[in-house]
């Protein structure tokens, strides 16, 4: 998030959360001249960029709140019953000026409370406790919503997220949704006729729609079409923007009231779809499949527009993987991997164990070993998509971004040689090397789970690394660090393992300024036409 700082609601008092980074380690990465932007400063010696970075098991930031009257001048801090080593991950405050929430989490992510502060006299009132096996979800800080009687709060508790509604006080009025499906998000109250408003995946995991409750309990579908909907709603809950999209279709904008009636079309994208209509496009299709170990997984797949059964077709697989995230949704995308399909590759995208939509044992079953039972279901991904008669098993490869980079590369590594060639962009390599709130979420730190380290790392399976392998790594990457890049590669070659490595000057973790996002899917492509 990036404000850390709340007016009252009569606008007499300022709040704002105080970070003390003195004991946070320091990390620093060269930086050079370079183009797009030149920094013609650095032209003969290189510079450096250093700022405060606290990886796995390092120390975190000291946080507490503070207040400050706007009349008075007085700066307070709140007596706020934190860990030495908690986090204040929001503050907000609420309708009443006299009660700021103030959000926190003990450093496992395991323990959520929430607490309503008196700016003035600074006393704390636990209102909310929520605790999980695993982790708590980051979606729940920005889905409670505060209305002068009520909050709405969003758990897992019963193995799904479900959205939950209490009175100021603390007090559970309601457990608003149940069922296996997952509420994506809260959109908001009505407080004239005491209607809920949300958006969950009930009819698909790879859906989304939005949906009405009435104070008597009866639910409603307002979004009219099966796909991806998201909703804007006006402040009286009136009104609300759909946007809607499916494989098929680029995002239609409407304008509705509250009982799903659209009123106006706002974006048609008219003009896109008879362009397409000219393009002989790669289409996507859903598929499901069951791995050996029984778990069925959802993918999408895209066969070149001139697919024909008869033939054998080299297969690029793309995935993501991190924890809770979703690449197999009913949207419309056209991107690099439709490109590739073009040229007479079958694109495949599976989401495997870890990923989100499908509830918390399914999500969360990776707690504490990042990265192989992931890895696993990418192999078995690929082992399936070997038997189609129309794919060529001699010939599927892997690629992805970040954690679909390191999960490109722990696959490659599984000790299953069915990837004959794979790209690893931005990836990290060792979950030593990441931050504190993203790893230990997941992971715990480092000296207490020290096994679960070991086996999520790239290294400990270099050995086993099968197939031709392309890094790609910005030097200036702030978030998934170029020493992940650096310190693996350095490991293979010591194992003697040849690869291929490609490193952008300046870029971060997005890899762009420039010319630079050509170069790098140019280079992604004759890669795979190489190699494939």
């Amino acid at each position: 998030f990036n404000q850390a700082l709340e007016f009252s609601a009569d606008n007499s008092m300022l709040a704002f959360i105080r970070f003390d980074e003195t004991e946070v380690p320091q990390y620093q990465f060269p930086l050079f001249a370079g183009e797009a932007p030149r920094i013609d400063v650095l032209e003969d010696y290189p510079g450096e960029y250093a700022y405060k970075y606290p990886k796995a098991g390092y120390s975190n930031s000291k946080v507490e709140v503070r207040t400050f009257d706007i009349k008075s001048k007085v700066t307070r801090t709140v007596k706020l019953p934190l860990d030495a080593d908690g986090y204040i991950p929001r503050i907000r405050f609420t309708k009443d000026a006299n009660k700021l929430a103030i959000m926190t989490l003990n450093r496992h992510q395991n323990r959520f409370d929430m607490y309503f502060a008196d700016p003035r006299s600074t006393v704390c009132k636990l209102v909310l406790r929520d605790e999980s096996p695993y982790y708590i979800n980051e979606n729940v800080f920005d889905n409670i919503q505060f209305y002068p009687e009520n909050f709405s709060f969003l758990s897992d508790k019963d193995g799904y997220t479900h959205l939950y509604w209490y009175s100021m006080g603390g007090n559970l009025i309601k457990q608003v949704t149940k069922g296996n499906y997952e509420v994506k998000s809260f959109l908001g109250y009505d407080e004239a006729d005491g209607s809920l408003y949300f958006i969950s995946n009930e009819e698909s995991p790879m859906q989304q729609a939005v949906y009405k409750i009435d104070r008597k309990g009866k639910k409603t579908k307002l979004s009219q079409k099966a796909g991806m909907n998201s909703a804007l709603f006006s402040p009286t809950m009136k009104y609300y923007i759909n946007t809607y999209t499916n494989l098929d279709t680029p995002a239609v904008i409407t304008l509705n009231d509250n009982e799903g009636k659209p009123l106006k079309t706002l974006v048609t994208n008219d003009a896109l779809k008879q362009k397409l209509a000219q393009i002989a496009l790669p289409k996507k299709e859903f598929f499901k499949f069951k791995t050996t170990e029984g778990v069925e997984l959802n993918g999408w797949m895209m066969k070149p527009a001139d697919f024909s059964a008869s033939k054998k077709y080299p297969v690029l697989m793309y995935q993501y993987s991190g924890p809770g995230s979703q690449q197999v949704l009913d949207n419309f995308n056209v991107s690099w991997e439709t490109y590739m399909a073009s040229l007479g590759y079958i694109v495949a995208c599976v989401d495997g164990r870890g990923t989100g939509g499908r509830g918390a044992e399914f999500q969360k079953n990776t707690y504490l070993n990042l990265g192989v039972k992931e890895a696993k279901d990418q192999v078995e991904t690929a082992k399936y998509l070997g038997t189609l008669p129309y794919v060529d098993k001699g010939r599927i490869g892997i690629w992805g971004w970040s954690y679909g980079g390191y999960m490109t590369i722990m696959s490659m590594s599984e000790g299953t040689p069915v990837f004959k060639a794979g790209v690893a962009v931005a990836a990290p390599t060792d979950w030593r090397f990441y931050d504190t709130i993203y790893t230990e979420r997941f992971m715990r730190t480092p000296k207490e789970n020290a096994e679960g380290y070991k086996a999520a790392s790239a290294f400990t399976r270099a050995n086993k690394l099968h197939g031709n392998l392309l890094l790609v790594h910005g030097m200036a990457d702030d978030n998934v660090h170029f020493q992940n890049c650096a310190e693996y590669a350095e490991h293979l070659v010591q194992l003697d393992k040849q690869f291929d490595m490609q490193v952008y000057t300046n870029r971060n973790h997005g890899i762009y300024g420039g010319n630079t996002r050509q170069h790098l899917y140019t280079r992604l492509t004759n890669f795979f036409l190489k190699n494939l």
